[in-house]
C-alpha cells in the first residue's frame, strides 16, 4: 500500500513537472510572438521629415492586418521612422486621440522613453465636433467649450508634442520647435496619413530629448493610440473613435468595433561597422 502510494505521488509530481515546462515554454512562445523581430537599415539616404514618403523606397515594412507600412533607418546619431497609415479608421484615431511611440533603449518592452504626437483631442471636445459635424446647428452650453476653440484645437496639435518619462508619471507637452534634437511632421491627404519622426538616438547638450541607446544595439519600440473611450463607441459612426462602418483598403465596406493601435517590436539597430563588413 505505501509504495503504491509512493509510486502515484512519484507520477503526480512528474506530471506537475512536465506541466510546469510545458506552460513555462508556452509562456516564453506568446511573450516571443507579441512583439516583432524589426531591422533598421543603415541610412543610405537624405530623408526630409517633410511628411511625405518619397524618401523611403525599399525600406518600408507591410502589417497587414493593420493597412500600415513601416519604415526604419538609423546613423550613428539618429532613427529615422516613417509610417504610412491606409485604414481610414486608424486614421481618424491617430488625428483624434493622439498617436504615443514607446521606446525601451535596454531592447524589451517596458514605456520607458515616448513621444506623443498629435497630442490628441480632449474627450469633451471630439463630442462637440461631432455635433459640429451633424446636420444640426451647433449652439454652445453651459460648462462646454467655445467653438472658436474648438476649431483652433486641430491646428494646435499639429504644432505641439509630449514628451514622455523616464519616469512613470513625467511628461511635459511644448512646441515642437523646443524639442531639440527631435523633428516631426505628419501630413494627410488622398487617404493617407504620412507620419514622419527623427530622433536622436543618444543624450547630449544639443539633443536632450533621446532614446538612450546606439546605433549596433537593440530598442523596443511600441506605437500606440489610447484605449477607446466605451462611450463614444455607441457614438461612433464613420470612423469615429470606437468603430462603425468604414470603407477599408481593398474596396468594400465592413462593419468593425475599432481596437486601439497596438504594434510592438524589438528592433535590431544598423551600425556602421556591420556595413563595412558586407
Amino acid at each position: 500500500m505505501g509504495r503504491r502510494l509512493k509510486e502515484s505521488t512519484r507520477i503526480l509530481n512528474s506530471r506537475r513537472l512536465a506541466w510546469s515546462f510545458i506552460l513555462f515554454f508556452l509562456t516564453i512562445f506568446f511573450i516571443a510572438c507579441d512583439h516583432f523581430q524589426l531591422s533598421s537599415l543603415w541610412r543610405d539616404r537624405e530623408v526630409a521629415i517633410d511628411g511625405k514618403h518619397d524618401d523611403w523606397l525599399n525600406a518600408l515594412m507591410y502589417f497587414e492586418e493593420e493597412y500600415i507600412s513601416l519604415g526604419l533607418l538609423n546613423d550613428e546619431s539618429f532613427l529615422y521612422i516613417c509610417m504610412i497609415v491606409e485604414n481610414p479608421m486608424i486614421r481618424s484615431q491617430i488625428m483624434r486621440q493622439g498617436l504615443t511611440l514607446w521606446f525601451d533603449p535596454a531592447g524589451g518592452k517596458k514605456r520607458i522613453f515616448g513621444i506623443k504626437f498629435p497630442v490628441g483631442m480632449p474627450d469633451e471636445v471630439m463630442q462637440m465636433r461631432r455635433t459640429q459635424e451633424g446636420d444640426a446647428p451647433m449652439k454652445p452650453r453651459r460648462g462646454e467649450p467655445d467653438p472658436e476653440r474648438v476649431r483652433q484645437i486641430p491646428m494646435r496639435q499639429m504644432t505641439e508634442l509630449e514628451i514622455l518619462g523616464p519616469g512613470k508619471d513625467e511628461s511635459i507637452r511644448l512646441p515642437i520647435e523646443e524639442a531639440k534634437g527631435i523633428n516631426i511632421n505628419l501630413s494627410a491627404s488622398s487617404g493617407t496619413l504620412v507620419y514622419e519622426l527623427k530622433i536622436p538616438l543618444s543624450q547630449d547638450e544639443q539633443n536632450p530629448y533621446a532614446i538612450g541607446a546606439q546605433a549596433g544595439s537593440s530598442i523596443g519600440l511600441r506605437l500606440e493610440t489610447p484605449k477607446i473611450n466605451r462611450s463614444n463607441m455607441r457614438r461612433g459612426m464613420g470612423g469615429v473613435p470606437g468603430g462603425g462602418m468604414g470603407r477599408m483598403p481593398g474596396g468594400g465596406m465592413r462593419f468593425r468595433m475599432l481596437e486601439p493601435l497596438k504594434i510592438k517590436a524589438i528592433v535590431q539597430l544598423a551600425s556602421a561597422a556591420e556595413l563595412e563588413k558586407d
